[in-house]
């Protein structure tokens, strides 16, 4: 297996292997059908075992969306994956063990990434270093009925990076 930076052609297999990965987690809905390109520099690594997409992790640097403060530099990971017969073998560890060092080259000290309430994500990340920060707090809603249309504030709705879905039965 290797790790290399994603490049163009390797489009279709990140989109499989994000798949794959995300269909047991708490972010199962959240399909993709073309790679996010970013609007700063990033870092866009793979894993690549006999041609096919393992793994993957996208970080974009100095994003708008980061939580630092000050004039510190920042990246923010917006996407890890490890197909599901890779995992407990390393893949992700590799993945962020390049990405971090190549985070650290360019002189970037701060990273975080936002996640759900997925246990076996949060503690992989805290085996690797991210802490839960506790005052930065995201909350999904699922309503029944159209009268829930009435418990929202329209006018302020996005403010807050905006829902991400609204599912209405």
């Amino acid at each position: 297996m290797i790790i290399r930076t994603y490049n163009d052609a390797d489009e279709q297999g990140w989109l499989f292997c994000r798949v794959l990965s995300f269909l047991d987690c708490s972010y199962y809905n959240d399909v993709k059908t073309a790679k996010e390109k970013y609007d700063h520099p990033s870092i866009c690594l793979v894993a690549e075992d006999n041609g096919s997409i393992v793994g993957l992790i996208d970080i974009e640097l100095d994003s708008d969306d980061l939580a630092c403060n000050g004039d510190e530099r920042g990246a923010i990971i917006w996407h890890m994956a490890v197909m599901p017969q890779y995992r407990r073998q390393g893949v992700a560890g590799k993945l962020w063990k390049q990405a971090k060092a190549q985070l650290l080259s360019l002189g970037i000290h701060y990273c975080e990434l936002w996640t759900q309430e997925d246990v076996p994500a949060n503690q992989f990340y805290q085996s690797i270093g991210f802490a839960l920060e506790n005052s930065q707090t995201w909350i999904r809603c699922y309503a029944q009925g159209k009268s829930c249309l009435e418990l929202l504030n329209s006018a302020e709705i996005g403010k807050i990076y905006g829902p991400e879905e609204l599912v209405f039965d």
